[in-house]
């Protein structure tokens, strides 16, 4: 599921689900009898069942047919839509550290880490 990782999945009614990552373990007490293949970024996972795709929504615990396969499912993933923002118009943003530490532009002081 490798090739899904830092897309969108959009579903028939075009939304727009978080960029696809990794899951992280403990899944949700929900999902313990289900095969969690991902997640996104707001907290909804990407389940297998029976060789389909389904989102379970992490505040309704909903799930749908997404795609009847991985592969339709990774092939309907394409990248996040670019957002181009004045410096006037960002209020805060969150930098992960790990990828703050490798940058050689503006450093954040380790002590900030």
């Amino acid at each position: 599921m490798k090739r899904g990782y830092g897309k969108v999945f959009k579903n028939q009614s075009v939304f727009e689900y978080g960029v696809i990552r990794k899951s992280e373990k403990p899944s949700p007490t929900e999902l313990a009898n289900r095969t969690v293949l991902n997640e996104d970024e707001s907290g909804n996972y990407f389940i297998d069942l029976n060789k389909a795709v389904y989102p379970w929504d992490h505040e309704t615990g909903e799930d749908e047919l997404f795609a009847k396969s991985l592969g339709q499912f990774i092939s309907d993933c394409s990248g996040p839509a670019v957002v181009d923002l004045k410096p006037d118009q960002v209020e805060s943003a969150r930098i992960e550290p790990e990828l703050a530490k490798n940058s050689a532009s503006n450093p954040i002081p380790k002590e900030a880490l």
